[in-house]
């Protein structure tokens, strides 16, 4: 059966009102798409936004011209800022203020779009539909959404709207926070939030033009669709059947392989506040049964936590007493309301402030933690797994854990070997924009004698992960090393 089309004059009543809904509509998408983007500042509110968050760094960080000195990120400051437009949306600020705060060269001290963006995003097709991994000198698709496409993973990816990769991954690396002079962290980092840092890069996409080389070697191209379904989870790489789990918790694995007399400490994230004292207690009671067990210990992509459960594993390695200092140079802060502590952490500075200062050094007041060895200490060689994501508080563990004669595999750490800053936050809220600053209290510098400024704990054997694969090959190589 046809169909007649219908015919009215330009005064029909019915026609003003397809007229009214569709201007509605295309009103609605142009202003979410505004809001999508974050909103537009002038460059007024650009200017005091980006004088609030400088002054905020070189105030009320612990240790800001650690790895940069004040007249050379001065000079950046001023740079940036005489290049100011006459407007920027808030996910273009933000890519600028995280450039700046890169500068300081530190871990803990980041940068983010404001509450509001976050909720206006929140649930939108906004991302890419898939993200990538990086193996020698090509960057791969390494996984996608539940839907169909014409590249597959492990498909190398070109570019995306017509930016070469290479060119994309160098401008995340630009805005990524890292420790001191490191590298491995901006790599682990970049590759985790691709999606998302892609889209704090260059905002809301109508579509995605991608340039991909088949595993055939041919050059394609294809177009889609922003998303905002989650990447097919992969299957986590098991431990060989050689393995058997003796222990295990979701913030750790302890193994044990009876053919190479091999025991296997993964501690996912020293987060955990109740059960690592009893956890740790069991483990090593039960290597002290097995005296010929060796012992592996693997932090890798542990990003800190709570520094007791770090400090009190390390008692158990330690032949000595050894202290846990906080430092936090004594100056007049110049205050702004913009920058606060929530209660608890207001609460936990005071409490750490009634402790008695061990340490005297001029301009630094230091809080002490001491801790001293377990009755079960292990006597044998430790071999530890590190690699880029090895943050933080593992990175404090890494280090100490090397002066005592560890044997050190994997990649770098991404947080120093000399310290960290960290433990309590204050948070930074721009007033025009409403981009959130973290900025961290204390400085930490660990009780390592062997460190490179500004790099991580490095490791004895590199060892790079192969990807697109289920094996640990890392581990096994490992196992090889340790069996010879």
């Amino acid at each position: 059966m046809g169909y007649k089309l219908l015919k009215m004059k330009t005064n029909s009543p019915l026609l003003l009102i397809i007229i009214v809904v569709l201007f509605v509509f295309s009103h609605a998408n142009a202003q979410n798409s505004s809001t999508l983007n974050g909103k537009m500042l002038t460059k007024n509110q650009i200017i005091e936004d980006y004088d609030i968050l400088y002054s905020t760094l070189v105030n009320y960080h612990p240790v800001p011209f650690q790895y940069i000195n004040e007249e050379d990120l001065k000079t950046f400051y001023n740079r940036q800022k005489s290049q100011f437009p006459e407007s920027l949306t808030e996910l273009e600020f933000n890519k600028l203020s995280r450039n700046l705060i890169a500068k300081i060269g530190c871990g803990h001290t980041s940068g983010k779009p404001s509450d509001e963006w976050f909720k206006a995003v929140t649930g939108q097709n906004v991302l890419l539909p898939f993200t990538v991994q990086k193996t020698d000198d090509d960057v791969y698709i390494s996984g996608i959404v539940d839907e169909e496409f014409d590249f597959q993973i492990n498909d190398k990816i070109l570019a995306i709207n017509h930016i070469p990769i290479e060119e994309i991954l160098m401008q995340m690396a630009e805005n990524q926070q890292r420790d001191g002079l490191t590298q491995s962290f901006v790599d682990k980092a970049i590759y985790a939030s691709f999606r998302t840092y892609y889209l704090f890069l260059y905002g809301i996409q109508k579509e995605f033009h991608i340039d991909y080389k088949t595993k055939t070697g041919e050059i394609n191209s294809t177009i889609v669709q922003p998303t905002n379904k989650k990447i097919i989870e992969t299957k986590q790489q098991e431990l060989t059947d050689n393995f058997y789990k003796i222990y295990e918790h979701k913030w750790s694995l302890f193994a044990y392989d009876s053919t190479n007399h091999l025991a296997y400490l993964k501690i996912k994230s020293f987060s955990d506040r109740n059960e690592y004292k009893d956890y740790y207690e069991k483990v090593f009671k039960w290597l002290a049964q097995q005296p010929q067990a060796k012992l592996i210990v693997d932090i890798r992509d542990n990003g800190g936590g709570f520094f007791k459960n770090g400090n009190k594993l390390l008692t158990y390695f330690t032949p000595n007493k050894f202290d846990f200092n906080m430092h936090r140079p004594k100056r007049k802060l110049e205050k702004n309301k913009y920058t606060k502590m929530n209660k608890s952490t207001k609460w936990t500075k005071v409490a750490f402030s009634l402790k008695p200062s061990k340490q005297r050094t001029k301009g630094v007041k230091t809080i002490t933690f001491k801790f001293k060895p377990n009755k079960l200490n292990y006597k044998g060689d430790v071999h530890l797994l590190t690699n880029g994501n090895t943050f933080s508080q593992a990175a404090l563990v890494a280090s100490q854990l090397k002066e005592y004669g560890a044997t050190i595999y994997g990649m770098e750490t991404g947080g120093t070997e000399q310290g960290t800053n960290c433990m309590l936050n204050y948070q930074l809220v721009l007033p025009n924009s409403g981009l959130k600053i973290t900025i961290p209290y204390y400085q930490v510098l660990s009780n390592s004698t062997k460190s490179e400024f500004g790099y991580g704990v490095k490791p004895n054997y590199e060892i790079k992960p192969a990807h697109f694969t289920l094996e640990d090959n890392v581990l096994n190589d490992v196992v090889k090393i340790i069996s010879k």
